[in-house]
Order: structure tokens, then sequence, then C-alpha cells
């Protein structure tokens, strides 16, 4: 298995699109934390255009490891976030960890 980095990027109004999916969401990665698969998760903060971090958030960051890309986009694919319309676009991209 090789780590792969997912990175997605929300609507512009998707508080309650992530409030709806977020236990399904958070599942999933606990899921992958299980299989000790998950490096690391988390929100990246809405910020403005001072770089000031404001209420709500922009998008998500998973780098978890998978057998392939094509698994890695299959099971970003599914991410209840997506059946929610919270995520405008979604890359997946090889993640190689040095420290």
């Amino acid at each position: 298995m090789e780590y792969f980095a997912i990175v997605s990027f929300d609507v512009a109004e998707s508080d309650t699109g992530r409030a709806k999916a977020r236990d399904e969401h958070r599942q999933r990665l606990e899921d992958l934390k299980a299989e000790d698969r998950l490096l690391t998760a988390g929100p990246l903060p809405r910020t403005d255009a001072y770089g000031r971090i404001v209420e709500g958030f922009q998008g998500s960051i998973i780098i978890a490891a998978f057998d392939s890309l094509e698994s890695a986009r299959q099971w970003a694919t599914v991410d209840p976030y997506n059946a929610e319309g919270v995520y405008m676009e979604t890359s997946v991209y090889p993640y190689k960890k040095v420290f």
C-alpha cells in the first residue's frame, strides 16, 4: 500500500451539507484509522482575502494508504460529503511520507 493525499474544496455554502454528512464522513475515517491506513485528516479553515481564518471551511485533506491511485479515487468519490454536495472539486495525489 502507498499513501495518497485526497484534497477537496467546498462549495461556497457547505456548512449545512457538512453538518448532515459529518458523522458518516468521520466514521469512514475511523475505519481507515482502525485499519492503520490513516496518516492524517482534517478540514481546511476558510480564510478571508487577508489570510485570516474566518468561520467555516474551504475544504479537506485526507492522507491515507490505498492499494492504488484508482482505489484512492474510488474511495474519495463515495465520500458522504460528495453525496451532500459539500465538495465542488476533489483531487487525489500520490504522497510520499518523509517525516
